[in-house]
């Protein structure tokens, strides 16, 4: 059976259940996130300094949402395959089995504050018509994550771009 535009777009708009993070947001993450990325804003590290602030207490730094809401490497978490997953497979089962990141982009709203717990949704926001790209023939599917904490408030939406396309042979 072809790709058909019906079936790529009957998967847009469906977001999933919600999907809680395996770890709360805690110090010794934050730490090791700052570390990382040698970010030496007080807000994430100096009581003194965030009790002063308009958080009144240490935030964690808003670009680590993904980290708290990632599966562990082990055990594996068995899970339902989400609307991201089902659309990149369908794409492969159609030759388009070479993925490249494109651009994210993150919008923020509430801190996350140690002890919240993160979990998110996913959908897929759209997908393009056929492109032909310098990699291949291929379609850009864009996803939009809606991150929550445990108070049902929203702490970041975050949309991810990716190019599934057929991998050109270089002659």
């Amino acid at each position: 059976m072809s790709l058909t535009t019906e079936m790529l777009q009957s998967l847009v708009g469906i977001e999933s259940e919600v999907t809680k993070g395996t770890d709360e947001v805690c110090r010794p993450m934050i730490r090791h996130y700052c570390e990382v990325m040698e970010d030496a804003n007080p807000l994430y590290h100096d009581d003194a300094y965030a009790k002063q602030s308009r958080y009144g207490e240490i935030i964690a730094p808003p670009t680590q949402v993904q980290v708290y809401t990632m599966n562990p490497l082990w055990p594996k978490v068995e899970r339902e395959k989400n609307s991201m997953e089902n659309l990149v497979d369908l794409l492969k089962s159609h030759g388009y089995s070479s993925i490249v990141a494109t651009a994210q982009e993150q919008e923020y709203f509430e801190p996350m504050k140690i002890g919240d717990d993160i979990s998110y949704t996913l959908s897929v926001k759209e997908i393009s018509p056929l492109k032909q790209t310098a990699r291949g023939p291929g379609y850009f599917s864009t996803f939009l994550y809606t991150f929550i904490n445990q108070r049902n408030e929203v702490v970041c939406k975050q949309s991810f771009t990716i190019l599934s396309y057929q991998a050109q042979v270089q002659q």
